[in-house]
């Protein structure tokens, strides 16, 4: 039987029969299928050409790189996913506002919104749209000064349903109307790690990319 040098291995190896098939999903042998050939190999290596001591030497060192390398990939993962979690966590209790103007309508209750005012306003318009583009619902606001503003869209008539939303304000000094910019607003109640995290937000799973300012403590006005 020839010797055959262990290294390099990145498929499937078999001795007297002996078929290893890899396990890990980048299709590479780990440490315990590596020590499984060599073992493999020294129990069936030709009796009259023993495997070369130098080359026994260097397959146990290619061993150890080899559990040496998968420990520390494993410590850079658990310590990536403990980051990623402590980062995650960091969000609960705590107010975002979001880049988006979909609201979810529960019982009445549609969350908050953040708009902000270049000049004042009169009477304001938030109008719910479902996904055809149909307006199924509005809810009225008071005057407000120019500025940033925290509203509640609470006792609203839609039917329950994720809506996108638009503003039509009233101006105070004349006719016309304009829409101001603005945005959700809600409170991080959990999270979801994972490859592309989520934070729940009103009920509702958001990316993390979505968050465009976080404030602490109530955002009632």
């Amino acid at each position: 039987m020839t010797n055959n040098s262990l290294g390099g291995v990145t498929g499937s190896s078999s001795a007297q029969g002996v078929q290893l098939t890899p396990k890990n999903k980048n299709e590479q042998i780990g440490k315990d299928e590596f020590l499984t050939l060599l073992v493999t190999q020294l129990k069936n290596q030709d009796p009259e050409a023993p495997l070369d001591s130098k080359e026994f030497a260097v397959q146990l060192a290619q061993f150890t790189q080899v559990e040496k390398l998968i420990s520390i990939d494993d410590k850079l993962t658990a310590q990536s996913d403990a980051a990623a979690i402590g980062s995650m966590a960091g969000y609960l209790g705590h107010n975002v506002v979001l880049d988006s103007k979909e609201v979810s309508v529960k019982g009445g209750q549609a969350g908050q919104l953040q708009i902000e005012l270049t000049r004042d306003s009169g009477t304001m318009e938030v109008q719910f749209i479902n996904s055809r583009g149909a307006l199924v619902g509005k809810k009225e606001l008071a005057p407000l000064n120019a500025g940033k503003h925290i509203v509640s869209l609470d006792g609203v008539s839609t039917p329950d349903g994720v809506y996108t939303t638009r503003i039509v304000a009233k101006n105070r000094t004349g006719a016309g109307t304009f829409q101001p910019a603005f945005a959700t607003v809600g409170l991080v109640s959990g999270f979801v790690p994972g490859p592309n995290p989520k934070l729940i937000v009103n009920g509702r799973e958001v990316s993390v990319s979505a968050v465009k300012e976080v404030t602490v403590g109530s955002t009632n006005p």
